[in-house]
């Protein structure tokens, strides 16, 4: 092991504890139960500081299992889990095989590329033969594309953490991003799906059908190598999630409400269905189609990638008629200092708030904590 990692480990050893997770797990469970709470579980995200715990550039974790360890650690979506005990924000403590969007994709012959520090992508097929080619492969062959790797991954994780049981009774490893079935055919057909949806149904709905049978079979083929909970309740993008699966329909913010509701939804209720419940995650404007959303059977919450592009307020009032709880909300600093976010939104959130800095940070969770009744 090398010896930044070694140092990370131990300084997160003597750190964190059970009875700080568990406080935080109980916070975002009761929210997200739509129970009555002292405050909403708040998540702080700011730049990893550039004196220590430096991540990695992203290439290099891709490639090597010890520097992603040390990235999930230091800084994943922003949040930093070696910072949490200074910063005294709310969020859990979980690691994912970080390895993009594509994996569900690679499945089907995808040509994955990695350029410079960016995230991998999925280069789309260049024609509807060569597509529909890749709509012949087994999408539970799990030996395909980048799963391998994944796996691999996890194995890395649970044998690392083992050295560390302290560690290994608070960290949770959860699922990878698995997408969702018409993103995930998106990444293979491009921008040719929305001509298809329109031209070519039938294609559409075999090819959605088997990106969900994918997204199911490896779900439960990882269910050996995360440790996610408790019973219902999972873990994404650094947030408790109602439910064991966080479905991404970023794609379908292209579509109107009917085209999502007999085309689209189907498939994600399907993946809902089989997996026991979750949740839907979009970034952009979800306004158009926020109630089709709601609406979708055994959908138990809503992950907004940019809920400043909503009307949270009306978004709010909708799911609150379902009981269906809002994640990684966010709102303006003043609101949380002064608590009035409380008043706006009294249960079924939790908050997610960007900072400049780790001092920022700090500063505003203080204010935060000080503002609660």
């Amino acid at each position: 092991m090398n010896a930044r990692l070694a140092k990370l480990l131990d300084h997160l050893a003597a750190t964190l504890t059970p009875e700080r997770e568990a406080e935080i797990e109980d916070l975002h469970r009761r929210a997200l139960s739509w129970e009555p709470v002292e405050r909403l579980p708040l998540v702080i995200s700011y730049p990893a500081p550039s004196d220590r715990w430096v991540p990695y550039p992203h290439a290099e974790a891709l490639a090597d299992p010890e520097k992603m360890l040390f990235n999930e650690l230091v800084s994943a979506w922003g949040t930093s889990i070696c910072h949490r005990a200074e910063v005294g924000d709310d969020l859990p403590c979980t690691i994912r095989a970080n390895f993009g969007c594509v994996l569900i994709a690679s499945l089907f012959g995808a040509r994955i590329e990695q350029v410079e520090d960016n995230p991998p992508w999925a280069r789309s097929f260049q024609s509807r033969a060569e597509f529909v080619a890749a709509l012949q492969r087994d999408p539970l062959d799990f030996t395909q594309g980048w799963c391998p790797r994944v796996l691999e991954r996890y194995e890395f994780y649970r044998a690392t953490l083992t050295a560390y049981p302290a560690l290994n009774r608070v960290i949770k490893l959860v699922l990878p991003d698995l997408q969702g079935p018409m993103d995930t055919v998106e990444l293979l057909r491009g921008c040719d799906l929305y001509l298809d949806l329109l031209q070519d149904s039938a294609l559409v709905a075999d090819a959605l059908s088997k990106a969900a049978a994918a997204q199911i079979g490896f779900a439960r083929h990882l269910a050996r190598y995360v440790n996610d909970g408790p019973h219902g309740w999972a873990h994404q993008h650094g947030f408790l999630i109602r439910g064991p699966i966080l479905i991404r329909i970023d794609s379908a913010i292209m579509l109107s409400p009917r085209m999502y509701r007999e085309q689209i939804a189907p498939h994600d209720a399907r993946v809902l269905r089989e997996l026991g419940g979750g949740g839907l995650h979009s970034c952009g404007n979800v306004n158009l189609n926020g109630v089709e959303y709601l609406n979708v059977p055994k959908l138990q919450c809503l992950d907004l990638g940019q809920p400043e592009m909503n009307d949270l307020d009306k978004l709010y009032i909708q799911a609150r008629e379902r009981r269906v709880p809002l994640l990684r909300v966010t709102v303006q600093e003043g609101e949380l200092t002064s608590g009035s976010v409380l008043r706006r939104f009294p249960t079924g959130v939790s908050l997610l708030h960007p900072a400049k800095s780790l001092a920022d940070a700090r500063r505003i969770m203080s204010a935060y904590l000080g503002a609660a009744p």
